[in-house]
């Protein structure tokens, strides 16, 4: 057995295995696909050329083909996350978090008669509006009690491979209050940050297309009332500034990772610019009234969140969203009402980004303390 601390977010699918020295990133895109693709020479890397053929009764078509992550945003047509998607209730998700345990497994457990058998212990999680909604119980059921197996078709260095996972136990998490739980605890356990557990906090996680808002007391109870997301991310707003690029440069970006991007540039210089002509050319004018809106969207929602909760002390903004909003919402606070808001990752953008992964993983360890499981074995084969 095997675990896994799994963060299948709206923008990518983030994850821990076996411990946090070894983690994954997978954009959230699918693009349905043949079983012989067309292609002129494979990708470097397993996760670049992720091409796989999917069977399991989890799924609402119960298989599938398809290109995954990063190979599937290169494609003209592909599947992203839309407003009404249901992390619980989306193939999606779970084509991305099954595909990211099959790759794991091909590394860490044996093939016999040209099959890897994996069983895990996986701690992930849901929304908080969804978990309102009970998704729970029916998600951790849609994982433990169904057969799952992964054919790597024309995918760099796994082709070939057949992977059949199954879960020794899943644990389904709320993402805002793991959020709370990574902020305040170290991975051994012990207590960090500890004025947190004084104080009325609101933890925002500003996703791809929702933004999950908790809001947690000092005894660590969730404020039921309070803690009321938005069915509004980040994603339409790459969309926006996506087709106002193509409409003025005839320039296509054919995912939102391949914006996001551009718009987060680890190169300052090439910060909010595209190649035209093989020049560089600024679409600062294009993005700054775009993710203005995105932010004055944001502000209100916790606005209304302070209203609701006036004893609130700190606003936590976590997520990639939140470092791409930090600016506009920055700005607009200085104008406004100065809330005291907190962007985790500010200096670390990966400490943003990692935030629920990292949680997951911590409450894995907790429950399994709590349930004398002993983890050691369970971190490799």
């Amino acid at each position: 057995m095997r675990i896994a601390a799994i963060d299948v977010g709206n923008d990518a699918l983030k994850g821990y295995f076996g411990g946090l020295d070894e983690h994954m990133y997978i954009p959230n895109v699918i693009a349905e696909e043949e079983e012989e693709r067309q292609t002129y020479d494979y990708e470097k890397s397993i996760l670049n050329g992720l091409h796989i053929e999917i069977a399991s009764s989890s799924l609402d078509r119960g298989k599938g083909i398809y290109t995954v992550g990063s190979l599937a945003a290169t494609k003209q047509f592909n599947d992203e996350l839309t407003s009404n998607s249901e992390k619980a209730n989306s193939d999606q998700t779970l084509v991305l978090l099954l595909t990211s345990l099959a790759v794991d497994a091909t590394k860490h457990f044996k093939e016999e008669n040209g099959v890897v058998e994996a069983t895990y212990f996986l701690s992930t999680g849901l929304p908080l509006d969804e978990t309102k909604k009970k998704r729970r119980k029916q998600f951790q059921e849609k994982l433990l009690h169904s057969q799952h197996e992964i054919t790597f078709l024309q995918t760099p260095q796994v082709q070939g491979k057949k992977v059949r996972i199954k879960f020794e136990e899943v644990l389904v998490n709320i993402e805002g209050f793991g959020a709370f739980i990574d902020l305040t605890t170290h991975e051994n356990g012990a207590t960090k940050n500890e004025e947190m557990l004084e104080r009325t906090v609101l933890i925002n996680d500003i996703g791809g297309i929702s933004t999950d808002s908790a809001v947690i007391n000092p005894n660590g109870d969730i404020d039921n009332n309070a803690s009321i997301g938005i069915d509004e991310g980040i994603s339409t707003y790459l969309d926006e500034i996506a087709g106002k690029v193509y409409d003025e440069y005839k320039y296509e970006f054919r995912s939102r990772p391949l914006v996001a991007n551009v718009l987060t540039g680890k190169n300052h210089e090439r910060k909010n610019h595209i190649k035209v002509d093989g020049k560089p050319v600024s679409i600062q004018s294009i993005v700054d009234p775009v993710l203005t809106r995105a932010a004055k969207t944001q502000y209100k929602h916790i606005q209304k969140i302070w209203r609701t909760a006036p004893s609130l002390d700190d606003a936590y903004l976590i997520g990639g969203g939140s470092l791409l909003l930090k600016p506009y919402l920055e700005r607009i606070n200085e104008q406004e009402n100065e809330f005291p808001l907190h962007f985790v990752g500010e200096t670390d953008e990966q400490e943003a980004v990692w935030t629920i992964a990292r949680a997951y993983y911590k409450l894995l360890h907790i429950y399994a303390n709590q349930k004398n499981i002993t983890l050691d074995a369970a971190a490799g084969e």
